[in-house]
């Protein structure tokens, strides 16, 4: 995925339908305009199913803290593969590509908004925003040797992250629509 392409990628939100990434983006900041003052995490998470050829989903969701949230997912495929370690590394590595493109863009969009309070803090200044990874990891489980890697590598990224239970936007939204 790269900065031209993600442009034309169709994400699909419950109420909506289809979007493309930047109506996704203008989505978010509407809706957290419409509560500016609200405290918000955005979350990306990324699960799948299979193995061979992966069904991945990846979730971008936004969260107004105890008062409901919206989330975008979109649909890819990755072949070749046959471990649960390559299944989770690229489920870790779907997020990262796509946060590395939404955090700039949605920062941007951001920077458009004309509520100057919103657009002042959600830029770095005591912000109304978390962000987040949730990796599809946990303490129980199979995945459990794996979580010192993948959170290593999402913090070396510079994100916070967050494993089972905490990681709804993977383990909750992105695995309700992988097939």
């Amino acid at each position: 995925m790269t900065k031209d392409s993600i442009k034309f990628l169709k994400f699909t939100n419950p109420t909506k339908g289809e979007l493309l990434f930047a109506e996704v983006l203008k989505e978010v900041v509407e809706f957290m305009k419409l509560d500016p003052r609200a405290h918000y995490r955005v979350m990306i998470g990324s699960d799948s199913n299979g193995y061979g050829l992966l069904d991945l989903v990846s979730v971008i969701a936004v969260h107004r803290v105890g008062n409901g949230g919206r989330y975008f997912w979109f649909r890819q495929t990755k072949e070749n593969i046959k471990t649960l370690r390559q299944k989770i590394y690229a489920e870790v590595q779907a997020s990262l590509d796509l946060a590395s493109l939404f955090l700039p863009a949605f920062r941007g969009e951001l920077e458009k908004v004309e509520d100057e309070w919103l657009a002042r803090h959600s830029l770095g200044e005591g912000g109304p925003f978390d962000f987040q990874i949730h990796v599809d990891v946990g303490a129980k489980g199979e995945t459990r040797d794996l979580i010192h890697e993948v959170t290593g590598m999402v913090t070396a990224h510079g994100y916070d992250v967050l494993v089972k239970p905490e990681s709804a936007a993977a383990t909750t939204l992105a695995d309700k629509h992988v097939k």
